[in-house]
């Protein structure tokens, strides 16, 4: 298994989990006109970077990764699991988690099986865990053997890419808008990845209020294209 080629696939736009039928409330914010322009859609963008993944799915990678490192115990697994549930509030993000958990896991599960990762999804399936894309997604990579650091890099830029892509999609805005502002939150992803694993463990989980309201909100909409 080439690390970087494996890298390169799983964290791949047209990888099929359904990543780009996520919103995670942007829709609610176009909507409501907070989005609405490129100059805002990088606000938006480095937002959420620096005030809400950072302290939430990319903390949760990192607590998995650090679980690979000492061979955790199922216990464990299913614990950082419930307290990762416990952290989605609003029920559409904690069903995208799950939705994008489930699915990497059965497409990995069919190009190179991976044992931890097999009695995750036996486990998503019997019940006994919610299953989160942040977990599997780690225990794929570390498995792998992609470094820490890549594999976190790869996750925080596809969080990112997916965010612009619906941006030029719902504001519009034009693709090369998009490409700057992908281009010009590199090194905004450099500094979130250098200090992740310095993150005090009591932040885990710290939420942007606002965010979860849109993500709330975005259930009653009258028109969605985004499943959250």
């Amino acid at each position: 298994m080439n690390a970087l080629l494996t890298l390169l696939q799983i964290n791949d736009s047209a990888f099929p989990i359904g990543s780009f039928t996520q919103s995670y409330g942007l829709e609610s914010y176009v909507t409501k006109g907070i989005v609405k322009d490129s100059k805002a859609v990088k606000i938006y963008a480095e937002t959420m970077l620096k005030h809400n993944f950072y302290y939430n799915d990319a903390a949760f990678f990192m607590k998995t990764w650090k679980m690979c490192d000492s061979h955790a115990t199922k216990a464990r697994v299913q614990e950082l699991d419930d307290l990762i549930t416990a952290y989605k509030a609003p029920f559409e993000i904690r069903e995208a988690s799950k939705k994008l958990g489930i699915r990497f896991l059965k497409v990995t599960e069919n190009l190179k099986p991976i044992p931890r990762c097999t009695k995750y999804l036996q486990a998503i399936k019997g019940g006994e865990v919610h299953g989160h894309y942040a977990m599997a997604f780690a225990m794929y990579a570390h498995a792998a053997k992609i470094p820490m650091k890549d594999a976190l890099h790869a996750f925080y830029y596809n969080t990112l890419n997916g965010m612009v892509t619906n941006c030029a999609k719902l504001v519009p805005i034009s693709q090369m808008d998009a490409q700057k502002i992908l281009y010009n939150l590199h090194g905004l992803i450099d500094e979130l990845v250098e200090a992740q694993e310095n993150m005090p463990v009591e932040l885990l989980g710290s939420c942007c209020i606002a965010q979860d309201i849109r993500c709330m909100q975005h259930e009653k909409l009258y028109t969605r294209i985004y499943i959250s």
